[in-house]
């Protein structure tokens, strides 16, 4: 009864969590290099898709000020 109770407790805490660190909105200043705000960009959509504002003038380029 109290392994159901903990397992019951634990599911609960975990559907409160929020999204993983990875899918939270990035930001230029949370990249190390341009080449891995690129990486990034591409691999979450870019630049078709920029869920996180990474390429400021829609030119495919993200975070152009790390170049």
């Amino acid at each position: 009864m109290r392994t159901r109770l903990l397992a019951a407790a634990l599911a609960a805490a975990a559907l409160t969590i929020p999204a993983s660190a990875a899918a939270a909105d990035k930001d230029c200043s949370d990249f190390s290099s341009w080449k891995a705000a690129q990486k990034y960009y591409r691999h979450h959509g870019g630049p078709r898709y920029d869920p996180d504002h990474l390429d400021a003038d829609h030119d495919g380029i993200a975070c152009e000020s790390l170049r």
